[in-house]
């Protein structure tokens, strides 16, 4: 009997189940941060809804913000525009996410919708020309290129506007 071969039998059989664990480590890990972002940016949208539960004058205020920035006054514009920043800096970190492949599908597409929606609302243009540049120019050009949809996403304002349907 050959000894030798049948230690190196086993020591490759050792490498092949060694490179079989170590893939499956692997993918735990990517779902494990992949978990992690998920919660991250479940966090993060949570925080900035509370700035605005909290105080019903900011959501009043991004509200205003969307719908007309040239229409405000100073004070307001400096207020909505630290808003807009945290808002955009958001988005913008949600998309290099998705880039990246960490953003679940059905997330990031529900994500986009929202932030379309809000960035083609009058009041958001008026402002992005103005802060575009403090944005990274792939995250520009991926947000200049996004074309207008069809219904543009509600605010508050056209939603209490709306007719009420009667369900049956």
């Amino acid at each position: 009997m050959n000894y030798e071969l049948i230690i190196n039998t086993i020591a490759s059989l050792g490498v092949i189940l060694s490179v079989f664990f170590l893939a499956y480590q692997i993918k735990k890990n990517t779902t494990a941060v992949k978990a992690n972002y998920s919660d991250s940016l479940n966090t993060t949208n949570m925080e900035y809804l509370r700035q605005l539960i909290e105080n019903p004058g900011l959501g009043e205020l991004m509200e205003r913000a969307v719908d007309s920035w040239e229409d405000m006054d100073e004070d307001d514009k400096r207020t909505a525009n630290f808003m807009f920043i945290q808002l955009f800096r958001h988005w913008e970190n949600m998309y290099y996410q998705h880039k990246l492949s960490v953003l679940d599908k059905q997330l990031w597409s529900s994500h986009l919708n929202t932030m379309t929606g809000y960035f083609h609302h009058k009041g958001t243009q008026e402002w992005w020309i103005h802060r575009r540049m403090a944005f990274a120019e792939d995250f520009r050009d991926f947000l200049e290129k996004i074309e207008k949809p069809e219904n543009i996403y509600p605010t508050i304002k056209d939603l209490t506007n709306q007719p009420s349907v009667n369900k049956k």
